[in-house]
């Protein structure tokens, strides 16, 4: 992959977005006033979101243009006082929205949702995606389970594997930081081979059917049992 993940992190991605994730054009919107759309194969929103964007729109403003330019759709790369921001032109009879508001706005209007969607067919999109994941959701992760001294992709470390990459990443999507936090210190107490981060892996889908997540539980066994993320012999 572009972004500069290892071999292991990249098997761990794909195989996590393969089975887990939400097709590319995929977007939900939150059901009560003022949410936010979700979009894409993680799914992002918010700042997030608008990164994408920003990051689609300056790699291919001519898609960018023709999918959400031409419905009011701005997206202003970030600057050394300002984040990326996300700007809807308004209506005659409404003001321009910047940021949350315009995102809310999106979110209840049928035609920027599609619109959104079919943003979702493009490769720059997609690629746009892929790259606002790795660096600002997986990337930062990595550091922080490194920073607290949890080796991550060195040699019998405790996520060396793509097997345990996959777990640490599917925590991340399902869960967020309080899910990879819990993997972590559930590895910490019994880090022995011969899978580095398997026990932690049973510990979590134990967790998991015990408190009514069986959805989740069977994920986390897939990852546990698939030949898919098998190291190469």
């Amino acid at each position: 992959m572009g972004p500069g993940l290892t071999e292991p992190q990249s098997r761990a991605l794909d195989f996590v977005l393969a089975w887990f994730g939400h097709p590319f054009d995929s977007v939900t919107s939150e059901p009560q006033p003022g949410g936010e759309p979700r979009w894409g194969a993680w799914p992002l929103s918010g700042p997030l979101l608008i990164t994408a964007l920003v990051h689609w729109k300056q790699h291919e403003p001519e898609a960018f243009e023709a999918r959400l330019g031409r419905l009011g759709l701005e997206a202003t790369p970030a600057q050394p006082d300002a984040a990326a921001s996300l700007r809807l032109l308004g209506s005659r009879h409404a003001a321009p929205s910047e940021g949350h508001d315009a995102l809310a706005l999106i979110a209840e209007d049928p035609r920027l949702l599609a619109a959104l969607a079919r943003a979702g067919r493009e490769r720059g999109a997609q690629r746009a995606q892929l790259e606002t994941l790795v660096t600002h959701v997986l990337r930062p992760m990595l550091a922080s389970c490194a920073q607290a001294e949890t080796a991550v992709d060195a040699p019998g470390g405790l996520f060396a594997s793509a097997r345990a990459l996959a777990l640490l990443f599917h925590s991340e999507l399902r869960f967020g930081r309080r899910g990879v936090t819990r993997l972590v210190t559930l590895a910490r107490e019994r880090p022995e081979p011969p899978v580095a981060g398997a026990h932690a892996g049973e510990r979590l889908a134990e967790d998991l059917r015990a408190t009514g997540r069986s959805r989740e539980a069977s994920e986390v066994w897939r990852i546990l049992t698939s030949p898919e993320l098998a190291d190469p012999s």
